[in-house]
């Protein structure tokens, strides 16, 4: 897991509501006089006139996200306390820092042993690099993560850059807004959801569009803002760009108040609601303490597919690969040690699914390969199957919680391809849930 977390202060000036703002500067550390500010209104005229209440108090205000009602701005907890009373606000929240859930690992070019694992690679099923018939409009996929590189074997067809500046950020785009990923995260987690297959690596969905949505710098650090400026522009622009599916292979402090964030002021908690209202299906890694991820957003909120990792070694079942191929420690369809679970019988079991993600192979940005281990390795499997599945019609016309429902009954159908801390094979208190499988998408 990447412990590098967000040293780097934002600064925007107010732009007119919906427009999609970036981030452009950035030095001072976070502290606590940074909130966000979410609105019960999102007509033009509250914004303003909540951004101008807070600008009377001395606040900056630094970001202002239209389509999910909120601005981001810094100010003392004195003046935060006042702007709560304005009867136009629902909740005023601080900004926290998010973190990459992947670990370090090595260089490595084979076909990544998870495609095959879930039923996803070229003659598994119908849909591989040269396979059935694709619409003519494919479903696409954004990418919440330090951006993807360009590569030929990866289709990203557009972006927004909402990270905080960092030392090597300013050498990208001429020193301005990037979503060209310099950290190899983001680029490895696209790799698993559509890489072509050209560099020796084939994605769940190859050929797949991908929106580079880089909430992240250079050096993995990201915030709460951040990541809600990303969604915010996924909210405005999915419907446009055909946007289905989120991945979201990051996490930080938090627990789901079964509100979208109304009760407990959870600002991010009110975008991903935002967001899966707006028809994308929200995928996220469950997170790598090892522990129960109730206390880990936004694995822990209810709208979301919250996605555990296992380890596959070989492709296929029964645990005979006897060593990893990287330097991991675990062993062949288990559990993975570092992998978050939910408590057996609670509300997040409810939308719990595993993938591999020891040891997986995937694109990486300097042109090669890398293998890695994370659950941020296990949730793009997931995100892409299911733009796989609304691709191939049996999700097209879900609601994301249908697809999320869909996916886990299809995954409870195939016990066969089970793993030791599966239901069938349970560890006791944890709950990582089936493995994903491909029925035929």
């Amino acid at each position: 897991m990447l412990r590098r977390w967000l040293v780097a202060l934002v600064v925007m000036s107010l732009a007119p509501l919906g427009l999609s703002l970036r981030s452009v500067a950035g030095g001072a550390s976070l502290g606590a006089d940074r909130y966000i500010v979410v609105l019960k209104d999102s007509a033009p005229a509250a914004a303003t006139a909540v951004a101008g209440r807070a600008a009377g108090l001395g606040a900056t205000v630094e970001r202002l996200f239209g389509a999910l009602n909120t601005l981001v701005v810094s100010l003392s907890a004195r003046d935060a306390a006042r702007l709560r009373s304005d009867q136009r606000v629902s909740f005023v929240t601080p900004d926290r820092p998010l973190r990459l859930l992947a670990g370090d690992g090595a260089a490595a070019s084979t076909v990544p042993t998870g495609v095959t694992r879930i039923g996803a690679a070229p003659g598994q099923s119908p849909d591989g690099p040269s396979g059935a018939t694709k619409p003519a409009r494919r479903a696409a996929v954004a990418v919440l993560d330090t951006g993807i590189a360009d590569r030929p074997d990866l289709k990203v067809v557009g972006g927004v850059d909402c990270a905080p500046r960092g030392s090597l950020d300013g050498l990208l785009g001429g020193g301005g807004a990037t979503t060209v990923d310099s950290n190899g995260h983001g680029t490895h987690v696209a790799g698993t959801i559509a890489a072509r297959g050209t560099s020796g690596v084939i994605g769940v969905s190859p050929g797949t569009p991908l929106y580079a949505v880089r909430v992240f710098n250079s050096s993995g650090a990201g915030n709460l803002s951040g990541a809600i400026c990303g969604l915010n522009w996924v909210a405005e622009n999915a419907a446009e760009k055909n946007i289905k599916v989120v991945n979201m292979s990051l996490g930080g402090e938090g627990a789901d108040d079964g509100s979208c964030g109304t009760t407990s002021d959870d600002a991010f908690h009110a975008a991903v609601c935002r967001v899966t209202a707006a028809g994308v299906t929200v995928v996220a890694a469950a997170g790598n303490d090892g522990g129960d991820f109730s206390d880990s957003t936004p694995a822990a909120y209810n709208e979301v597919l919250a996605v555990t990792a296992m380890a596959d070694f070989d492709g296929l079942p029964g645990g005979l690969a006897p060593t990893a191929p990287c330097s991991a420690k675990a062993q062949d369809d288990t559990a993975a040690a570092f992998s978050a679970w939910a408590a057996p019988g609670s509300a997040d079991a409810a939308h719990t699914i595993a993938a591999p993600g020891v040891c997986i192979t995937s694109t990486w940005s300097d042109g090669g390969t890398k293998s890695i281990s994370g659950t941020s390795m296990a949730s793009p499997h997931v995100a892409g199957l299911v733009a796989r599945c609304i691709d191939a019609g049996p999700c097209a016309r879900l609601t994301p919680a249908e697809i999320i429902a869909k996916l886990r009954a299809d995954a409870a159908a195939r016990p066969d391809q089970g793993f030791i801390g599966d239901p069938q094979h349970p560890i006791d208190g944890k709950f990582y849930g089936n493995l994903v499988n491909d029925l035929g998408y």
